[in-house]
């Protein structure tokens, strides 16, 4: 697979929107195609789009020497916070019978393109929040950082930081229901 060009450090700290759009196209059905094998198509989706989530908000500079290998060790660390998400709260065996009892819902094109439209919005909305705002916002939700360790992080309170994530929930919010 060719690569989109890659982010330079002179590029500062986000990857560029197009870079994300060309490696959603290039890589995505792949992604898509590893998570199918190991949760079933039914979550498939919207772990490429966490995939896609994780990646822009992870951007911190520096050039990605193989996109495809980064993009597939944030598939493997999505698919492990998953785990670990539904075991702490008791759902991985009853998960695993549910989804065996499903029927298989197809993924229709409209389907994927909708995704793949949402994605672009929320990484859109999350490059066009304030800096500070950004950064609370990406320490809290990816960096799975408390309020106290984000405000001893960024030398405010945590009221401050509260605040921070509110007003970024909201605009997020915002675009999303555009």
């Amino acid at each position: 697979m060719g690569q989109p060009p890659t982010p330079s450090v002179s590029e500062g700290p986000v990857i560029r929107e197009e870079d994300l759009r060309a490696w959603m196209i290039e890589y995505g059905p792949a992604l898509r195609r590893y998570f199918e094998r190991r949760v079933g198509a039914a979550e498939a989706e919207d772990l490429v789009q966490d995939v896609f989530l994780h990646l822009q908000a992870r951007a911190v500079g520096g050039a990605v020497d193989n996109v495809e290998r980064y993009l597939f060790r944030i598939a493997g660390n999505v698919l492990v916070s998953r785990h670990r998400h539904r075991s702490a709260r008791g759902f991985a065996l009853t998960d695993a019978l549910d989804e065996a009892l499903e029927p298989a819902d197809p993924i229709a094109a409209e389907r994927v393109l909708i995704g793949k439209q949402d994605v672009a919005r929320v990484i859109a909305a999350m490059q066009s929040l304030p800096p500070r705002t950004r950064e609370a916002f990406i320490f809290h939700r990816f960096g799975e950082m408390t309020y106290p360790a984000i405000a001893k992080r960024m030398g405010i309170s945590v009221s401050a930081v509260g605040q921070l994530i509110a007003r970024a929930l909201e605009k997020l919010t915002e675009e999303a229901c555009a």
